[in-house]
């Protein structure tokens, strides 16, 4: 955590003389938690990150006047010039933002999930658990979009909704950080999470509502986890396939992989019950296949998912924020992974197994161009043989 009331602690240098700053007040962007300091030597404004989210490895600092970002080149563009360029754009505009108050506190922590991608949004929401275990003395007030309003647990002192769009993520509002600024004037003392990107502790039914898989229970059921904008297909072939706006014939063929794939667990798994969950309802599936794709989220929805991935012995899907609540909720996971995305692998996995050789045969990573052959052995092996090998591993407990 990090004390912004009634003292601001934040320590930094200036970009331009390596002089301590000073820090002035808070600038609440949106997606950024960000610092005003004043260097006493260039007589300059800063405008910085706190070290909250993404920003907890990759903070900015931006010279506004001047337009300079500076700060680690990896995430500059994506992080820092996006930064830079809501601060020099302003959205002037009106944001509906609800208050709701559940307990008063003077001592408080305000966890920001407000981003531009929704897998960022929902992982800042894990850290809720955290704070309701570690930190009972302290409130903690959670500022969410609209769309994840549904997954805030019980045991919050407040809740903030934004209607801020995904889109609009990077955004500043000026209304927004105003919002912010006359809230807190109520209370005596104010800590923001760090709101990790990757969350360690927490139990995802809390926040959905929903228990996760049965082990106990007799099930074969398998679901694919359908995307429209991320396809199953040969990655160059998608690329040519959406230049020339022919994703249509790219969907067509994804639809032939996951029912070929499900013919061969099939042909080794006979019981097996399949199923077909996510976004988008172009394309058919025949009868033997249940389709419970939806052409858009919502709260009802969301949730009626969960329950289908909480029933699935096994999900599969391509790599991407699709997968974090179906990994969450089913008893095991098989992630294609595309060939850029190697270096993001686990990012998109809810874990809820500690016991690491457990964990590495319920959640599986295979390469997106893994012959269907070697696919459908794999789902077979982890679906006809996971009690056997937990028998095995946990014999001496």
């Amino acid at each position: 955590m990090i004390e912004i009331k009634p003292s601001i602690q934040h320590k930094s240098t200036c970009p331009h003389s390596g002089t301590l700053l000073n820090p002035q007040g808070v600038l609440w962007q949106g997606m950024h938690i960000c610092v005003k300091s004043k260097c006493d030597s260039c007589n300059i404004e800063i405008i910085e990150d706190l070290e909250v989210g993404h920003a907890v490895t990759f903070p900015y600092q931006i010279d506004l006047a001047k337009g300079d970002v500076f700060g680690n080149e990896s995430c500059k563009y994506w992080l820092g010039e996006k930064l830079l360029y809501s601060l020099q754009n302003p959205q002037s505009e009106e944001i509906a933002i609800s208050k709701e108050v559940f307990k008063q506190h003077q001592r408080v922590i305000i966890l920001n999930c407000i981003d531009y991608l929704y897998g960022h949004s929902l992982l800042k929401l894990l850290n809720v658990q955290r704070y309701l275990n570690n930190y009972p003395d302290c409130g903690l007030i959670v500022i969410v979009p609209k769309f994840l309003r549904w997954m805030v647990p019980e045991g919050v002192t407040e809740i903030w909704t934004v209607n801020i769009p995904l889109q609009q993520g990077q955004c500043y509002y000026p209304k927004f950080d105003q919002f912010i600024s006359d809230e807190s004037k109520r209370f005596d003392k104010i800590y923001v999470s760090k709101a990790y990107s990757h969350p360690s502790q927490f139990d995802i039914s809390k926040f959905t509502r929903v228990p996760t898989h049965s082990f106990d229970k007799d099930s074969n059921q398998i679901t694919f986890i359908w995307r429209d904008d991320r396809i199953w297909c040969n990655p160059l072939l998608f690329k040519t396939l959406r230049k020339l706006k022919m994703v249509d014939i790219a969907l067509k063929l994804q639809n032939e992989r996951v029912q070929k794939l499900f013919l061969k667990i099939r042909s080794k798994v006979p019981l097996a019950k399949f199923t077909i969950a996510g976004l988008g309802r172009k394309t058919q599936f025949p009868d033997w296949i249940e389709d419970l794709r939806v052409n858009k989220f919502n709260s009802d929805t969301e949730r009626q998912m969960c329950q289908v991935y909480s029933q699935s012995r096994l999900v599969i899907g391509v790599h991407g924020s699709n997968m974090l609540l179906p990994s969450g909720h089913a008893g095991m996971t098989l992630d294609l992974m595309p060939e850029d995305r190697w270096g993001n692998v686990a990012q998109d996995i809810l874990y809820q197994e500690t016991e690491p050789r457990l964990a590495a045969f319920r959640y599986r990573y295979v390469s997106l161009q893994t012959p269907l052959d070697e696919i459908g052995a794999i789902a077979s092996s982890m679906l006809l043989h996971y009690s056997e090998y937990k028998q095995n591993m946990t014999a001496d407990k």
